[in-house]
């Protein structure tokens, strides 16, 4: 997620779980130290889960292996 503070401008990013401990942080006190208000939140996290990746991997080998198939099956 990328945090962009609006009093002074300053943004970085920061990870989903790195987010929430920002913004539960707390002093000494027991009291907020960071407020969302405080705050533009923009996500950004395009991450690709596991299953996505496995179903992309094992589709592009079937594609291959269809085309090298037909490849074979219409030349010989």
């Amino acid at each position: 997620m990328r945090l962009t503070n609006k009093n002074t401008g300053n943004s970085f990013n920061l990870s989903p779980k790195e987010t929430a401990d920002f913004f539960y942080a707390k002093n000494g006190n027991g009291e907020f130290i960071n407020s969302k208000d405080d705050y533009i939140l923009k996500d950004t996290c395009r991450e690709v889960s596991t299953f996505k990746f496995f179903i992309t991997c094992i589709s592009l080998f079937a594609l291959c292996y269809a085309a090298l198939y037909l490849y074979l099956q219409f030349n010989y």
